[in-house]
């Protein structure tokens, strides 16, 4: 199932791509919904490195723990965002569940993680040791006390994330929570984290991780020699073709033009050349006179021959190609050929903000981006036309099969 956080009134809660309720679905008894999760940002530790080796839960009335751990325990990367890894077992992908007792609750749960380290690391073994205290507060919202939960924006208990290195922690992982500590380990070698989870109940259609389960992602599909179904839909979804030496070039010009701190496009990537020319393109091409205000893109790629389009927004699930709010961005948007449509958006002095949310407008108004559960003052820091440009850099590798069609398009030879 596709889904996305919306906040209605004072509450978030999960919608389909078309803006509609997942359906209520809870467990019929207080559950611990068990989600060990691992970050990982180096590309020579892979998924067969990784392992959760021990699952302790503390009992109420003990100190001694207890094994939780499944026999079928295996580690995925089921995130577009292949740096995180998630514990599951052989039919599930996003952890596991343990029925609780509200009268005698658990005291901690702890994780052991084990990472085979590069050959030329000092020490061939890194462990990571995660206590997490646990505090389960009933609500009337349903009994499923999730660690996906904490995973939210809008959640104030630190993620539940371990971590290989404690260079990569920072505060979208932390969220402020002073309960996380980390600490160095020598014996054995590797790291150690500490932290509360105070868990307020929920139903488990109030949990992304639920559609995670469905979700095919883009490297595990075999792309469509052609396209047979949705191809008028694909075609609406837009007012104009965008040539392929343009896609092209601003591709190139991605590619070519790093962006470190020091550059003039950090924070800033609106200025970015390749950005600058595929928005100038549709300011000089764009049907609608009123719509040449483009500063910023996004791109949607289609792979299988079905109803979806995978974003170039990494850690973005799949949209429907026939979704009803399509119709309202199309004089927004541009396709190449049956393989992307490219969604045009304001510059970001256009962005609309609010005390904890705020929208991102397209050319013509409707919604490019949004968020909830952020201040405003953190919002308008945020460099959102990166993420376009990010989509045009590593087209090449996340859309191997277009990024083929698209050179052979300007007999450029592969």
């Amino acid at each position: 199932m596709q889904t996305a956080i919306q906040k209605i009134g004072d509450a978030h809660l999960l919608v389909t791509p078309d803006g509609k309720p997942v359906p209520h679905k809870d467990a019929e008894q207080p559950t611990f919904h068990v989600q060990p999760q691992l970050f990982n940002p180096y590309s020579d530790i892979n998924l067969s490195d990784i392992s959760l080796v021990e699952v302790t839960l503390a009992p109420h009335d003990s100190t001694q723990p207890v094994s939780v751990l499944p026999k079928d325990v295996t580690v995925r990367q089921p995130y577009p965002n292949e740096n995180y890894y998630v514990a599951g077992t052989a039919e599930r992908k996003m952890g596991w569940d343990i029925l609780l007792d509200l009268d005698a609750p658990p005291k901690w749960l702890d994780l052991t993680w084990e990472v085979q380290m590069p050959p030329d690391s000092s020490h061939p073994v890194l462990t990571i040791y995660h206590r997490f205290t646990l505090d389960f507060v009933l609500t009337q919202q349903g009994q499923v006390f999730s660690m996906d939960q904490a995973n939210t924006f809008y959640d104030p208990n630190a993620r539940t994330i371990s971590f290989i290195s404690l260079n990569h922690i920072d505060d979208s992982f932390t969220k402020g929570d002073k309960s996380f500590k980390s600490y160095r380990m020598d014996y054995p070698y590797g790291l150690a984290f500490y932290q509360t989870l105070i868990l307020n109940s929920c139903a488990w259609s109030d949990l992304v991780s639920t559609g995670i389960e469905d979700t095919l992602l883009e490297r595990d599909i075999e792309p469509a020699a052609e396209f047979k179904t949705y191809t008028e839909a694909h075609h609406n979804n837009a007012c104009c073709e965008i040539p392929a030496d343009v896609l092209y070039r601003a591709i190139q010009l991605a590619r070519e033009i790093s962006v470190g701190e020091d550059s003039p496009y950090y924070w800033n990537s609106e200025a970015h050349p390749a950005m600058q020319y595929i928005c100038d393109w549709w300011n000089q091409n764009a049907p609608i006179s009123e719509s040449r205000i483009a500063a910023q893109m996004q791109i949607d790629v289609r792979i299988a021959d079905d109803n979806s389009y995978v974003s170039g927004m990494d850690e973005k699930p799949p949209w429907s190609i026939d979704g009803e709010w399509r119709a309202k961005s199309r004089n927004a948007c541009a396709r190449w050929n049956e393989y992307v449509l490219i969604h045009f958006a304001q510059t970001k002095t256009a962005n609309i903000y609010w005390d904890s949310s705020f929208l991102v407008p397209d050319v013509v108004g409707e919604h490019f981006n949004s968020g909830d559960g952020v201040a405003a003052e953190e919002a308008k820091t945020w460099d959102f036309a990166e993420y376009g440009l990010n989509a045009l850099k590593y087209f090449p590798e996340r859309f191997p099969f277009a990024w083929e069609k698209l050179q052979a398009a300007i007999h450029t030879p592969v």
